[in-house]
């Protein structure tokens, strides 16, 4: 199994430009919602000892997959995907009623219209026609963007995106001088 920043790496070649960056954002919730809206509408019974549906058995198997990770950026997740499932039960409680299934359907179009533009703008195809583990890389990764574009996780910014990493003892005007150095 590849470590996160291998597939970080991957996921990072096909998401170079803002705007991807910005439809992934709101595409990816979406699409994560409405497929936790869809596997709700399924049920796992044992009598007496278990009622799961398959959208809670796939969150716990998918964070512990996270947190297998990057338990840091697990974390993160834990809350966010907890509160999703949470909502998500409130409409697939009943079954596939019509309201239920047609807020999956509207969900799940609107998020892959939203994946699509953003790789449209990008020019590249979605880098899970090349690896499909990275549909499920996507909601890590964004969360580590939004860590990195808030200061924090920079070590794993630095190996993600192949830079040296700025820290509160590394200078970064020291780099650039030893950088002249060397090409004189």
């Amino acid at each position: 199994m590849k470590s996160f920043i291998e597939q970080a790496k991957f996921y990072a070649e096909y998401h170079q430009k803002p705007i991807t960056f910005y439809t992934h954002l709101v595409g990816i919730p979406l699409i994560i919602f409405s497929l936790m809206i869809f596997l709700g509408f399924f049920h796992l019974i044992v009598p007496g000892v278990l009622d799961s549906t398959l959208a809670e058995i796939a969150t716990v198997v998918t964070l512990i997959y996270y947190l297998y990770l990057n338990w840091r950026l697990g974390l993160v997740l834990v809350p966010i995907f907890i509160f999703i499932l949470w909502i998500t039960n409130f409409i697939s409680w009943a079954g596939p009623t019509s309201g239920a299934l047609w807020t999956f359907v509207i969900l799940f179009v609107l998020g892959w219209i939203l994946q699509l533009a953003g790789h449209y703008m990008e020019g590249k195809r979605p880098a899970l026609l090349d690896n499909l583990w990275q549909a499920l890389v996507a909601p890590l990764y964004l969360t580590a963007e939004l860590l990195f574009k808030a200061g924090r996780m920079q070590k794993l910014h630095a190996a993600i995106h192949d830079e040296e990493a700025v820290t509160a003892t590394t200078n970064p005007d020291q780099k650039k001088d030893s950088n002249m150095d060397d090409t004189q």
